[in-house]
């Protein structure tokens, strides 16, 4: 089996990305309709089993992107998707999004396929500091799929230390089409003091180095010349 398949069957959870887009002129209301959930919303979506859930957006020159990250006991990620559609919650923004056309009948959120996995590698803070949660988005040269695919399916082990030891502790990518475009959503979290200091570490390191030879030239950055990923902006984490 790939490692993939080998973690689906180690785990009792899911990692869950959902994907909308934002309705024309509604990016105002959505921003305000974000509000920071309460301890009673939190309990009600635990006792859904979603946990860790944040929100992301992410405008393009075509559409505006809102990416949902979630971690579910259940093994279906439609279900999520589905329990997160019928929430109070969540059901305040139906009005101001638009689903993808393979979206369920009913539904503004698809899932994506998930297709690496990093971690997490350290684990979670015992001094008091908070994890940096954050989303990231870029496009995937159609042509390099393959490419992408087979490297994240063996992430290499080199690259794999140099994140926890640069304070990266969790890195989850989700691919999804957009008509002829591809798209990489991913959910990360940050644990150190020195952002820029530890993705310098990160930079300077050999195995990365070598590692960004095979994967960056697949990458599309959302603005021309610009970082290959782009930090989304945060509506919930």
């Amino acid at each position: 089996m790939s490692p993939y398949e080998n973690r689906l069957r180690s785990e009792s959870f899911r990692r869950v990305g959902l994907i909308s887009t934002v309705l024309p002129g509604k990016l105002s209301e959505l921003s305000a309709a974000t509000t920071s959930p309460d301890k009673n919303t939190r309990d009600r979506w635990a006792g859904l089993g979603l946990a860790n859930v944040s929100i992301h957006l992410q405008g393009t020159t075509d559409t505006t992107f809102i990416f949902l990250f979630t971690e579910f006991t259940g093994s279906d990620s439609q279900v999520a998707a589905e329990l997160v559609q019928q929430d109070p919650f969540f059901a305040t923004l139906a009005d101001l999004l638009q689903a993808h056309p393979r979206a369920a009948v009913d539904s503004v959120w698809l899932p994506m396929e998930l297709i690496n996995i990093i971690g997490p590698t350290l684990p979670e803070p015992t001094n008091g500091r908070p994890i940096e949660r954050s989303g990231l988005m870029a496009g995937l040269e159609p042509a390099s799929e393959l490419q992408y695919r087979t490297l994240h399916q063996t992430n290499w082990p080199g690259v794999v230390d140099q994140m926890a030891r640069s304070n990266r502790r969790y890195w989850v990518t989700f691919l999804i089409d957009f008509g002829e475009q591809l798209w990489l959503f991913t959910y990360s979290e940050y644990v150190g003091d020195d952002y820029a200091a530890d993705d310098a570490a990160t930079a300077a390191d050999p195995v990365t180095q070598r590692w960004w030879k095979f994967t960056e030239p697949c990458l599309i950055p959302l603005t021309p010349g610009g970082e290959n990923w782009t930090t989304m902006q945060a509506l919930m984490r």
